[in-house]
């Protein structure tokens, strides 16, 4: 892997709740896929689209491709994460924790794909995540606190899943109420972000 991630890509809109491929597993990469010019485009789009909405994590179906693949870049604590995992496969560890425990350190989650919206989630604090970069080379690698968090999140996105399905009917509810709001104001564009929003998330 590189030292650092693309920085050539083009921002893409990016995929709402309510989509059907938000909602359903995505397909695995095969191996004619790997390595190949237009999936280092789709990657250097999905990083590029990512920063521009001020995330940490983005799948690909977050973009509208049909491919189990995301991205991450966070630092945490003074320490940067950041990577590509095709086809990736999540193992979690120990018992799930919540933002009343000592160990929830990190249990609020937003979406890109559901912007200006926060809620708590439980999650296991430690994973092990294995799939192959963009090349087809294996990978290995385990994750604690706030980077599993976010993987987790991601893959569950690959899986048809998002974080508003973990949460409780009413604070679903609520947080379907807030963002109905959001859309009466147009906080954020259709095409956001390549169309910028000056909304601040969360207010």
């Amino acid at each position: 892997m590189s030292s650092s991630p693309p920085s050539n890509g083009k921002v893409r809109p990016i995929t709402r709740w309510g989509t059907p491929i938000l909602h359903r597993s995505v397909r695995e990469l095969k191996s004619s896929e790997l390595g190949t010019p237009d999936l280092d485009t789709l990657i250097a789009d999905m990083f590029a689209t990512m920063y521009a909405a001020g995330g940490v994590g983005l799948a690909a179906n977050q973009v509208g491709v049909d491919l189990k693949l995301f991205v991450y870049d966070l630092t945490d604590k003074g320490t940067r994460s950041w990577g590509i995992v095709c086809n990736p496969v999540v193992e979690t560890h120990k018992a799930p924790v919540t933002g009343g425990t000592k160990q929830g350190q990190h249990p609020t989650e937003g979406c890109l794909s559901y912007p200006g919206i926060n809620a708590s989630v439980v999650r296991p604090r430690s994973i092990t995540v294995r799939g192959l970069d963009q090349h087809g080379k294996a990978i290995e690698f385990h994750a604690e606190g706030l980077l599993a968090q976010i993987l987790q999140h991601e893959n569950d996105h690959l899986n048809g899943v998002v974080y508003g399905d973990h949460v409780p009917r009413e604070v679903r509810d609520k947080m379907d109420s807030k963002y109905e709001e959001l859309e009466r104001r147009k906080a954020y564009p259709d095409n956001w972000p390549v169309s910028k929003t000056t909304h601040q998330w969360g207010s």
